[in-house]
């Protein structure tokens, strides 16, 4: 399977664990990938760019379906940002979240498979 289509099923996989059980689950959907991927190398990477196809899908989704623009404007100005900031800021968040439980993951699997 190639590498795009890869990130393509692990967004949705983030995007429906996120659903189902929070925004904690990004950490172990994304520690349970350097062990299950074809290509341990790239793992990391797959994992994060998934997070943030999932993420992107579930606030396009909630911006379809609800009023994310009028939450966007009371959460900002509760915050003080704009709110593209806080859209990026969730992104940046679920990455994040991918990105460090991935890479911890990944190097754990290397040293239990060599």
């Amino acid at each position: 399977m190639r590498s795009a289509a890869r990130v393509l099923l692990l967004g949705g996989a983030f995007a429906a664990a996120t659903w189902v059980f929070g925004w904690w689950s990004v950490c172990a959907v994304a520690a349970v990938w350097p062990w299950i991927a074809p290509n341990r190398e790239r793992s990391t990477l797959e994992a994060t760019a998934g997070a943030l196809v999932g993420w992107s899908g579930l606030l396009l989704w909630t911006a379809a379906v609800g009023p994310l623009g009028e939450l966007l404007r009371r959460a900002g100005g509760i915050f003080g940002a704009p709110g593209w900031a806080l859209v990026a800021g969730t992104l940046v968040y679920g990455v994040a979240l991918a990105w460090s439980a991935a890479i911890l993951s990944a190097a754990v699997a290397r040293r239990a498979k060599p």
